[in-house]
């Protein structure tokens, strides 16, 4: 399940010919940093950035969707000495992003537990998406922070129907709907 977008999130099906990525948009320059997947918008007080997308958002093509940061991987020498797979999935501050959606979009999300490196380096937990009701044939929201379970895929606040899921591993597919 990895990718080059960390331990959290990812692509299981992509095709261009369906996906929109909104690109030419930056992360916030401040406040704190947004992991790859979050939900985000197009920010109005900060022209050219997005910000996370409020809770019960609409998502909607092109200004509102999960936030996918292409170069995440590359760093310059400024940057940690240590940029493995944890790291992977938070998004730099200030920095070129897109705004990704899609009918047929499939993405998965996966909670992880703390975690300690050989190195000795603490890895903190992230939760991704609330577990309570998920399951195949629901829809996922945003609620501000995670996603959340949804009965109907089709409300307007779901971005998608969950098409998998495993408790055991805390692990989601979910196919984007709009």
């Amino acid at each position: 399940m990895a990718s080059d977008y960390g331990r959290n999130f990812g692509f299981r099906v992509s095709d261009e010919t369906r996906r929109s990525a909104m690109g030419r948009v930056k992360t916030p320059k401040t406040g704190p940093t947004l992991l790859c997947g979050t939900a985000v918008e197009l920010d109005p007080a900060n022209p050219g950035y997005l910000r996370a997308a409020a809770a019960g958002v609409h998502p909607r093509t092109g200004t509102c969707g999960l936030l996918v940061q292409e170069e995440v991987h590359l760093f310059t020498i400024y940057d940690p000495a240590y940029r493995d797979s944890y790291a992977l999935g938070f998004t730099k501050p200030d920095t070129l992003s897109v705004i990704t959606n899609g009918p047929g979009t499939k993405v998965w999300f996966q909670n992880t537990a703390a975690d300690t490196r050989a190195d000795g380096r603490v890895i903190p937990a992230v939760t991704m998406f609330l577990t309570a009701n998920v399951a195949a044939g629901r829809g996922l929201a945003w609620d501000g922070t995670h996603w959340v379970d949804v009965a109907d895929p089709l409300d307007p606040t779901s971005f998608g129907e969950v098409s998998y899921y495993d408790p055991a591993k805390s692990y989601v597919e979910l196919i984007l709907q709009k």
